[in-house]
């Protein structure tokens, strides 16, 4: 007599886990159309490797090299991430300053650099003071000169 309350428990059982699967599937979830607005998404639209850009001033004379190992473009902010790169500041009467960081970051403008990762900046020995290096993990680099002195903050 147990065994058959034991079977029938079980099937009980089994039956209402059904009846509550078959419920829950078309009871009360309702089916949400899914839209992919490629607008919304961070995906990059193409990359450069062995990526080298030169700024030159109104005069022609250079500004600055920013170059770096790969470039991925993003449309949809139109920044860019950088992969080791490597910046070169070039200013009247000074020796060139080199700037270097495992990964950077630039604005959608192209004035604007976040270096992080180990940044190292080496300031060459000139008539205006003796260089030196300098260290640290992250920074951040104006090149646009017209909003003032170019600058390294």
């Amino acid at each position: 007599m147990t065994k058959i309350l034991e079977k029938i428990l079980i099937i009980g059982v089994l039956a209402c886990l059904g009846l509550l699967s078959v419920w829950l599937q078309f009871g009360i979830i309702e089916e949400q159309p899914v839209s992919f607005d490629s607008g919304q998404r961070h995906d990059p639209d193409y990359y450069i490797e062995n990526f080298t850009a030169v700024g030159m001033d109104e005069q022609g004379q250079r500004r600055y090299i920013l170059e770096a190992e790969r470039m991925v473009h993003y449309p949809d902010d139109d920044t860019a991430l950088l992969d080791n790169p490597h910046v070169v500041e070039y200013e009247n009467q000074t020796a060139p300053r080199h700037t270097y960081a495992e990964s950077g970051w630039v604005s959608s403008n192209g004035n604007e650099i976040l270096l992080t990762g180990n940044v190292r900046v080496i300031q060459g020995q000139d008539q205006l003071g003796p260089g030196g290096v300098m260290t640290t993990e992250k920074m951040r680099i104006v090149l646009d000169r017209s909003k003032g002195k170019n600058s390294s903050k």
